[in-house]
């Protein structure tokens, strides 16, 4: 899939920042839904592999902007060249009442998308352009459907 200007020269520089030390970060949610849709994003949101710690250790050393806006839920807002990202690690529920839940991080990509609530706010970007579509949200898109993923 084409990633076009959503990709910045600075989200690439990040990127290389995780995968020098084993993680990766990737597109997900609302941007890609508005990319398979061909329209611009309004904001990029990322999932990660690396848990908070490891993401504030990375930021640390690499000397980026941070702010740890929503750690509880393991996400943290970085600010690249004026802009704010927000990253967050991939999770699983661990115990839930149908609102709130209490998660627990994971370096399983799919199991991330598995704790989304639409099938076409299920999908992920790597930086390579690959869409990674385990529940149908663009065949969803494409057809004007909107599925859950798993049990409402």
């Amino acid at each position: 899939m084409e990633t076009g200007n959503t990709i910045t020269p600075e989200l690439i520089k990040l990127r290389e920042l995780f995968t020098a030390r084993g993680f990766d970060i990737r597109l997900v949610g609302g941007c890609v839904r508005d990319m398979v849709l061909g329209a611009v994003p309004n904001d990029i949101d990322l999932c990660t592999d690396a848990n908070p710690d490891e993401q504030v250790e990375i930021y640390r050393n690499a000397g980026v902007r941070y702010v740890e806006t929503g750690l509880q839920h393991g996400t943290i807002t970085v600010v690249l060249a004026g802009e704010t990202y927000e990253i967050t690690s991939l999770r699983r529920d661990a115990e839930t009442d149908g609102r709130h839940a209490r998660v627990v991080y994971t370096r399983d990509w799919l199991t991330d998308l598995e704790r989304r609530d639409f099938t076409f706010n299920a999908m992920m970007l790597t930086f390579d352009g690959e869409l990674i579509d385990p529940h149908g949200g663009q065949q969803d898109l494409a057809q004007g459907g909107v599925r859950f993923v798993g049990d409402a």
